[in-house]
């Protein structure tokens, strides 16, 4: 019965005018048209594709052409004893009238000046600014709508040892593009070294834990360790956070005992995140306040600086902090009754016998904390 329904609605909008422009549409003229379009629509979208892959393999050979003159020209140059005295052949010159080309010798010099040094290094800066390759890199800087073009423009012009320049990068430390500023954090820091640190005193956006591991890494390629003692209280006491941060970082990478005080004025930063790398730093620095300092602070921290306060207490507490340690065995959570247990069993006299007594008296939980401390002491 439904079968039948469905034919006579099908019949009668067949009968009725949109019916039949259905079926003028769908006539085989109409259809031969409409195949005719689609063939035609493929073809140019074949053609389309096929310019384009033949536009990129032509540049991809134009590239690679410019790349090998470019390369056998630089290697024979910068193995002169001085570049300053060399004609460069008009004919390279010609080649650098291409941008494609003037960048190509940019990224080969760049790459070159990473891997030689000595005179090598000295002759491939010359030949870069003897080419008037630093005005490409410059212009590079100024282009505000691109990030990652400024960011190469920095790096370039840093690893060409372009120290009259150090203003123009320096303005860029506290660019509000997280990349550029960190391109040129690191230039300035590449070209100056410690003193470049001062752009600390300035920025007011705050250092990534990658930037500041990058930075570590920079400063280690001076070898020896710097006196910072006079520049990191001031950054202790700077509203940026991460600058806050990373001063307790170079505090504790750089061994300065000289600001150990003022490091532990951080223990009562408002952010957790300064308290914890303020304890941490104190931990590498240690001397002997820090067991009283650190157990003195310990009530006011939150559960994490708390557990690594103990954690750390198992390298210097003593029967001196045996009291504060017997204490925290009457603490609401088990973590901090089982890291006051080690410290007891592992630093004070009778720390082991201080456990076991608290086990006869409530077995639960000590007799479990006591088998585990019996088990790694």
């Amino acid at each position: 019965m439904i079968t039948c329904l469905q034919q006579f609605i099908a019949g009668q909008f067949l009968k009725g005018s949109i019916g039949k422009d259905f079926l003028t549409f769908m006539s085989p003229e109409n259809l031969l048209i409409g195949v005719q379009i689609m063939a035609v629509g493929i073809t140019l979208a074949v053609i389309l594709i096929y310019a384009q892959l033949l536009a990129k393999k032509r540049m991809h050979f134009y590239t690679q052409r410019i790349q090998n003159n470019i390369e056998v020209w630089i290697s024979h140059i910068i193995l002169e004893e001085s570049v300053e005295g060399i004609d460069i052949p008009k004919k390279f010159y010609r080649l650098l009238e291409d941008p494609k080309a003037r960048q190509i010798a940019i990224d080969e010099l760049t790459n070159c000046k990473k891997n030689f040094s000595g005179i090598v290094a000295e002759n491939i800066v010359a030949l870069y600014n003897k080419l008037g390759l630093r005005d490409d890199s410059l212009s590079k800087i100024k282009n505000t709508r691109k990030w990652e073009v400024q960011a190469r423009g920095i790096q370039e012009l840093y690893l060409m040892d372009q120290k009259n320049l150090l203003t123009k990068i320096y303005r860029e430390t506290n660019s509000k593009n997280e990349f550029v500023r960190s391109e040129a954090q690191i230039a300035i820091i590449y070209m100056t070294g410690f003193n470049g640190l001062r752009f600390l005193d300035v920025i007011s956006y705050p250092l990534t834990l990658w930037q500041q591991i990058k930075l570590l890494e920079q400063l280690r390629l001076f070898g020896k360790k710097e006196d910072l003692s006079d520049r990191i209280p001031n950054w202790l006491e700077s509203k940026n956070e991460t600058v806050v941060i990373f001063a307790l970082r170079l505090a504790a990478e750089y061994q300065q005992f000289a600001v150990i005080d003022a490091i532990r004025g951080c223990l009562v930063h408002p952010s957790s995140a300064v308290r914890t790398r303020a304890i941490k730093t104190l931990i590498v620095l240690a001397d002997e306040k820090t067991a009283f300092t650190l157990t003195g602070y310990f009530a006011k921290e939150n559960f994490e600086n708390q557990v690594h306060i103990l954690d750390s207490l198992l390298s210097f507490a003593t029967d001196e902090q045996h009291a504060f340690l017997e204490k925290l065995l009457d603490a609401p959570d088990n973590i901090i009754k089982l890291k006051a247990a080690m410290v007891l069993a592992n630093n004070c006299t009778d720390g082991l016998s201080t456990i076991e007594k608290r086990a006869l008296v409530e077995p639960e939980p000590f007799e479990r904390i006591l088998r585990h401390v019996k088990s790694v002491k």
